[in-house]
């Protein structure tokens, strides 16, 4: 179950000989005022969308994997020494309380190993962790205790991404996943999840606070029916065009587009911090997944202005799926179980 604010898309899946496969999927409109920032504001209204949506399909399974994102969730990469793993822990504990300004009293940490390396005599972690509220998961845990069903875990939706990525060697039935650096950008409603990956572990993971709703309040601001914002999204020819006329479609079509230059500027900031720290770091391939990856030409947009390979993910090898995995894919993801933490 993948909880963002303008969908909660769910799927039903089972582990099979040849990966995954998902046996049932749909979407819910995530109810207005329901949820703000990856925070539960209305339990209630949450609580009977997902009741009905639930009875509606006929689904029976109780068991939970659920992925959420939220700027309160806090990411950081650190370096210890090496230690053995069940000692990771209380060296982040410490080092943590010291360079954050948190009470870590209020917060889950988890981590992830981003790799091993030797430096000055000594052997080296670089870690990234994963700091989410406690009164975010506990709010989660009680809405989905609430619907009779049992919470197995509660993944983090870069991470979720990740593990889908790390799991598949070929992407739109021609792409190797293997060896490459993969940057994975999720267009979603609030916000922008990107993350670098390589055979499935993120080496960074940043959130840019704007998405498919800043896109809708600019188009909106010029007098589109809301109703028709959607239609007209999909009906986009190629995004790649020029548009510059003085009629209300040329209008919407180059704010749109204008939008998402101001979005992928700030993705452009994030990939070159990431190549700048160390002249090793490359990327060989854009995978854009979320809502608003649909946009007809987004994909070459992006090939253009960064001169990387770019594609909107459609398939992966290892999971059977009959719906748009480019809008599940976060929900698929959290269904991966792997031995790190």
């Amino acid at each position: 179950m993948d909880i963002g604010a303008h969908k909660i898309k769910i799927v039903e899946g089972r582990y099979i000989k040849t990966g995954i496969e998902i046996t049932n999927f749909f979407s819910i409109k995530t109810p207005s005022g329901a949820l703000e920032d990856g925070t539960i504001m209305d339990k209630d209204l949450l609580y009977y969308a997902l009741r009905e949506g639930f009875k509606s399909k006929k689904i029976k399974t109780k068991n939970v994997f659920l992925t959420i994102n939220s700027s309160k969730i806090i990411t950081r990469e650190l370096i210890i020494p090496k230690v053995k793993y069940k000692y990771i822990n209380n060296i982040i504990k410490y080092q943590i309380k010291y360079s954050l300004p948190i009470n870590i009293d209020d917060y889950i940490l988890e981590f992830k190993i981003i790799r091993e390396f030797f430096v000055d005599n000594m052997d080296k972690l670089r870690l990234l962790i994963i700091a989410i509220p406690k009164a975010i998961v506990e709010a989660y845990y009680q809405l989905i205790t609430s619907l009779d069903l049992n919470p197995i875990v509660l993944d983090y939706q870069p991470n979720s991404i990740s593990k889908l990525l790390g799991h598949n060697n070929i992407v739109n039935d021609i792409f190797p996943l293997r060896q490459f650096t993969i940057a994975s950008v999720d267009i979603g409603y609030d916000s922008t999840k990107i993350s670098i990956i390589k055979n499935g572990k993120i080496l960074l993971t940043r959130t840019v606070e704007m998405a498919g709703k800043f896109i809708d309040e600019k188009v909106l601001s010029l007098g589109c029916p809301k109703e028709d914002l959607e239609k007209f999204k999909k009906n986009i020819i190629n995004i790649n065009y020029q548009y510059d006329g003085e009629n209300i479609e040329e209008k919407i079509l180059n704010i749109i587009k204008s939008s998402l230059l101001f979005i992928v500027e700030k993705i452009e900031t994030i990939f070159r911090y990431y190549l700048t720290r160390d002249k090793n770091n490359k990327i060989n391939i854009i995978i854009l997944s979320g809502g608003i990856s649909n946009i007809s030409g987004l994909d070459s947009l992006f090939a253009n202005i960064f001169d990387i390979p770019t594609i909107t993910i459609s398939t992966v090898n290892n999971v059977k799926f009959t719906g748009p995995i480019v809008e599940y894919a976060n929900a698929i993801g959290s269904i991966i179980r792997t031995t790190e933490v």
